[in-house]
């Protein structure tokens, strides 16, 4: 009899770690962005805001490049997720122009994306030139930053060709 007592406690401990390891570790709300911009692709996955202190930053050529966003939300939980999810430009802790803003509602275990672009086009007509800016993208209390780098480019300091000797 008591041997069956210490290997049904033993079990009921391994089964209580797996437990907390699943509601601990899986559960939640998860979010993922993807941004192109040229022909780089970046991804900032959900543990970045709690592995690293700095804001992710992606870099583009002014008047050239658009930038194209894609944000997943994903319900880890057993209930509706509710939220409205909010993109925006901001500039020396000013708002610049808003970018994206939708209601959503996700159901358990599901997700949603939502895509925009920022076109630097945009912000010229707004009176602003290339240097950097601040994407924020808030949902229900969480916001995200990330910062925007718009460069113009620079001529090489050699030719693009180089001419043919002659003789």
């Amino acid at each position: 009899m008591r041997r069956n007592l210490f290997l049904n406690l033993a079990l009921a401990c391994f089964v209580s770690l797996i437990a907390i390891f699943v509601f601990d570790g899986y559960l939640g709300i998860y979010d993922t962005i993807y941004i192109t911009a040229g022909e780089r692709e970046q991804t900032i996955a959900p543990d970045h805001w709690y592995r690293y202190q700095y804001n992710p930053s992606v870099g583009a050529i002014w008047e050239e490049e658009r930038i194209f966003f894609s944000y997943e939300v994903a319900n880890r939980q057993f209930s509706r997720y509710v939220t409205q999810i909010q993109a925006s430009v901001w500039k020396e802790n000013e708002k610049v122009v808003d970018l994206f803003s939708e209601d959503k509602s996700i159901e358990p275990f599901d997700q949603v994306t939502v895509e925009w672009t920022l076109d630097s086009k945009q912000l010229q007509s707004l009176g602003f030139s290339q240097g950097e800016y601040t994407i924020k993208i808030e949902h229900n209390g969480t916001e995200r930053k990330m910062l925007v780098n718009y460069r113009v480019p620079t001529p090489p300091p050699y030719p693009s060709k180089v001419p043919a000797p002659e003789g």
